[in-house]
């Protein structure tokens, strides 16, 4: 971790989580002075699972993965995360430490505001607090769906949702450059490294895909939707 810096204010920032539109200037020079922006490298990490939530996070700029450390070292990646996103797992009102890890994928640029601060906006400002509340709920809905798909679709189905996936939510493009390692994609989509390398080989010869490791273009749109749903 590089650059410790307060670059920009929360006033001025463009990339600030949607919720903070809800705080007077006040409370928004409140959260400014109770916080500090930090620069990481792919590959570190930001947040380590079982840490002391103290601070909440927020991308300025890259993008980076959430993954849970479950038994024997394997892992399970939630999603990924990008700029306008707050990174605060359910922790924080239990008993405060985090549930999961988060480590940079490109080079991010994060604000850290200390999570009392934040719960003390909760308390002030109601708007505030049905906004983190809504933002949690979403996020909630989000995990209940992917355990789902992890155990109820087969194979095939969760490795065309993740491309989509990856395409709709993270890329806004059906043809993109692969942030992920094979590994790290069989992470999100519940499979072991070898069944990914082997189904985006099924993808590729079938032409719902092409596959030019690290790049990828969605050839087949609706037919990788049918996998997907179907599973």
């Amino acid at each position: 971790m590089m650059d410790i810096n307060t670059k920009v204010s929360c006033k001025e920032c463009n990339h600030g989580w949607e919720n903070f539109k809800n705080l007077t200037e006040e409370e928004l020079n409140y959260a400014n002075k109770n916080r500090f922006q930090a620069d990481f490298k792919p590959g570190e990490i930001i947040l380590k699972q079982g840490t002391p939530s103290s601070n909440a996070v927020f991308l300025i700029s890259g993008m980076a993965k959430i993954y849970i450390e479950g038994y024997d070292n394997k892992r399970m990646m939630v999603g990924i995360a990008k700029p306008r996103r707050l990174i605060a797992g359910p922790g924080t009102y239990v008993d405060e430490r985090h549930h999961y890890s988060v480590a940079a994928l490109t080079d991010v640029s994060a604000c850290f505001i200390k999570m009392d601060v934040l719960k003390e906006l909760v308390h002030r400002n109601s708007k505030f607090a049905e906004g983190w509340l809504r933002d949690i709920s979403e996020k909630a809905l989000g995990t209940f769906y992917k355990f789902l798909s992890h155990t109820q679709k087969k194979m095939h189905g969760r490795l065309a949702e993740t491309l989509i996936y990856l395409a709709d939510e993270i890329h806004n493009s059906d043809d993109y450059t692969m942030l992920l390692s094979r590994q790290e994609l069989g992470e999100l989509s519940g499979m072991a490294k070898e069944s990914v390398v082997r189904i985006l080989k099924v993808f590729s010869e079938d032409k719902i895909i092409e596959d030019k490791c690290p790049h990828i273009k969605i050839l087949k749109r609706e037919k990788l939707q049918m996998i997907s749903k179907n599973g």
